[in-house]
């Protein structure tokens, strides 16, 4: 599948190699990382599963809610 450049933030070498290094150890970590049967198996399965888990536990709402409540 050609890189299609039109569609990368930066088009220098740095940017480029940058941008590949990332996808590359986000493609690793999608690959290492174990979900729940009912999420689903496909990277695409694992990338919305980690995407919900963290703005679950990112937002400063449930950080709120978590400290409001666990008193």
């Amino acid at each position: 599948m050609p890189l299609k450049l039109d569609n990368l933030i930066t088009k220098n070498e740095n940017g480029i190699r940058l941008h590949l290094y990332s996808c590359i150890i986000a493609y690793l970590i999608l690959q290492l990382i174990d979900i729940e049967e009912g999420f689903g198996k496909s990277l695409l399965d694992k990338l919305r599963y980690l995407q919900s888990f963290m703005c679950q536990h990112i937002s400063y709402v449930h950080w709120f809610r978590r400290i409001v409540y666990s008193t």
